[in-house]
């Protein structure tokens, strides 16, 4: 592993699941879920871009959001919710989805977004997982604060084409096909900041091969994992804070018409020196939310 860079000359660790190639046994028993097996992984050290210089540009040179989706899968941009501190409330949790629904309407230009579901992380080292149901409807009366998840270290797509559409007919309760077109798009955020450890990292998919991607079964259903390769180009926002959000693009029905992107494969990062310049009273473990969105043209 190469030795970490400066912090001008940023470097990550980030998490890989080995390919099919590098298995001394049949990877299709990943489809399968089984909770007590996974796919091995390694981690790996990646030159890391930093978005601050493009996040804090004036709002005329900033690329908008919807743009971003269509060309690199991800989007960030500033924005403060006025719901955020709210969450550890039904009434407030509720709020906040609506928020960041209307949100993501206002950028794609959907004309309508349903909530799916939220989810809270915190990296500490007593945060374990927590078994969930699969869902069969948009969450209800949830409070995303009383079930923290551990970070999600490992480089992934969240959905894969199958449940990504089975997801969307779940969410309108009507078959995705009658709709002229639907997608998964996950609004990111820390609950505090700024995030020192563990931020998420996003991968330009236009970087990514076809061999560098396979498909498991989780708990939810099918996801993506993502295989070290020196030609990935991976970013995140240095000392992100609540007021900063991140869209990171899960499902298209699309299916990549007139060139856009399909998805953003995106892990937790361990950045070298992330903490440097911060003082050490605010530095604290990251706790973000996470609001899984569906996004539909009728």
């Amino acid at each position: 592993m190469p030795t970490p860079t400066s912090a001008s000359q940023l470097t990550a660790i980030i998490g890989f699941s080995l390919p099919g190639s590098r298995l001394d046994h049949d990877e299709s028993i990943y489809l399968t879920y089984d909770p007590s097996r996974s796919r091995p992984n390694e981690f790996i050290r990646v030159p890391m871009i930093n978005l601050r210089e493009e996040l804090d540009k004036p709002i005329e040179k900033h690329a908008n959001a919807h743009e971003q989706l269509k060309k690199r899968g991800y989007a960030v941009f500033k924005h403060e919710s006025q719901f955020l501190d709210g969450i550890p409330s039904e009434e407030g949790t509720a709020k906040y989805l609506e928020e960041s629904a209307h949100l993501l309407q206002n950028i794609v230009g959907a004309d309508r977004v349903i909530a799916w579901n939220s989810v809270c992380r915190k990296n500490t080292a007593d945060t374990d997982l927590k078994t969930v149901t699969k869902q069969q409807a948009p969450e209800k009366g949830f409070i995303p604060t009383t079930r923290l998840q551990p970070i999600a270290g490992i480089a992934h797509v969240d959905q894969n084409a199958e449940w990504g559409f089975e997801l969307c007919g779940k969410a309108a309760s009507q078959d995705a096909s009658t709709f002229k077109r639907v997608q998964i798009i996950n609004l990111w955020r820390p609950l505090s900041g700024p995030v020192t450890n563990a931020p998420l990292a996003m991968l330009d998919p236009t970087t990514l091969s076809p061999a560098d991607i396979s498909t498991h079964a989780s708990m939810f259903g099918f996801g993506h994992d993502l295989h070290y390769s020196p030609s990935q180009q991976w970013a995140y926002i240095r000392h992100q804070m609540p007021d900063e959000a991140i869209l990171l693009k899960c499902y298209d029905s699309d299916q990549g018409k007139n060139g856009e992107v399909l998805y953003c494969g995106h892990s937790a990062a361990q950045v070298d020196h992330d903490a440097e310049g911060i003082t050490e009273e605010i530095v604290r473990p990251r706790e973000s939310i996470e609001v899984r969105l569906v996004a539909i043209w009728e």
